[in-house]
């Protein structure tokens, strides 16, 4: 009976410890043996790096769409940014084996919603948590509507899931599939005009008429846009797409031609007037001296005598 007592005592004070683990936000023994397997698991089965680069080659570059969502581009301050995309993660990881990652919505204040991504590789016992927050209001400082703000915080937890992958798997390895996936889905110079075709006609699709992506590249035509301005089209649109910038960002409307000139006329700086040199106020003088002369014109400039002064017949 003592033995029995004894033995519920016991399993009461295990399942307490792991009431107070979960409530302090740490891992219960469930999950501390379940980790611990996996962690047997991955050493057991180890990876092979020549296989995985070889298959994150053939997956990223299978076709020109998957190409062209491996990689994203950004405008900041008047430069572009690009980097490998979520899509790219997602392969990466499937590739890579013995990882476990996962992301999840932290909370929202109002103006910003913060998610955390993590990323643990089993098999070298590294482990990374990346926290990142994304804006729910306007230029106007309004807040979203559910739907939006719910749109915001999926694109928060894909960002934030992308970065801890990309912690862990090194960029030595993802690097050379990044650039490649850029290269296709760009294509060569010979079908450049039918790539930059298609493009156009995804960017349309997204917003982006050719008035903005014109004023985005700085080209005066459709035809001026090179091989190079293609691949960033690219960047932003798959950018745009997976959340990590908005259209009016990425493509900013062209201002209108009337409002851009009144804005020019108004800056100009007001007309100063001539003052007069020196040799206008000489030239000038010697007019004035010579109509006390009695001479009418000297240096080009006719001055008539001081009127004669009548006598007055009063006295």
């Amino acid at each position: 009976m003592d033995h029995d007592n004894a033995a519920l005592a016991k399993i009461g004070d295990v399942a307490t410890e792991e009431v107070r683990a979960i409530r302090a936000g740490g891992p219960s023994a469930m999950e501390v043996a379940e980790i611990e397997s996996q962690i047997a698991t991955a050493k057991r089965y180890k990876r092979d790096i020549k296989r995985f680069k070889a298959e994150l080659m053939s997956m990223a570059t299978i076709d020109e769409e998957t190409a062209a969502s491996c990689y994203y581009a950004l405008p900041r301050d008047g430069k572009k940014i690009d980097g490998p995309s979520v899509r790219l993660a997602e392969i990466a990881l499937s590739c890579y084996g013995n990882c476990l990652a996962q992301a999840d919505v932290d909370n929202e204040d109002g103006r910003f919603v913060y998610a955390t991504g993590a990323c643990r590789d089993l098999e070298r016992n590294v482990a990374v948590r990346v926290r990142v927050r994304r804006r729910i209001t306007d230029k106007r400082g309004q807040k979203y509507g559910d739907d939006m703000i719910a749109v915001t915080a999926n694109a928060a937890c894909s960002i934030a899931l992308r970065n801890a992958i990309f912690r862990v798997i090194p960029a030595a390895y993802i690097k050379p599939a990044f650039d490649r996936a850029k290269a296709v889905a760009v294509g060569k110079a010979e079908g450049l005009a039918n790539k930059r075709a298609e493009v156009l006609r995804r960017l349309a699709k997204m917003g982006a008429d050719e008035a903005r992506v014109l004023h985005r590249l700085d080209r005066r035509s459709v035809e001026d846009i090179t091989v190079d301005d293609v691949g960033l089209l690219i960047g932003l649109g798959t950018a745009i797409h997976d959340g990590e910038v908005d259209l009016d960002t990425a493509f900013p409307a062209p201002p209108d031609p009337k409002k851009r000139a009144a804005a020019a006329v108004e800056a100009a700086p007001a007309p100063v007037p001539d003052e007069p040199s020196y040799k206008d106020f000489a030239r000038r003088q010697e007019a004035v001296i010579a109509a006390l002369a009695g001479e009418t014109n000297i240096g080009g400039d006719t001055v008539s005598p001081p009127p004669e002064t009548k006598k007055s017949n009063l006295f």
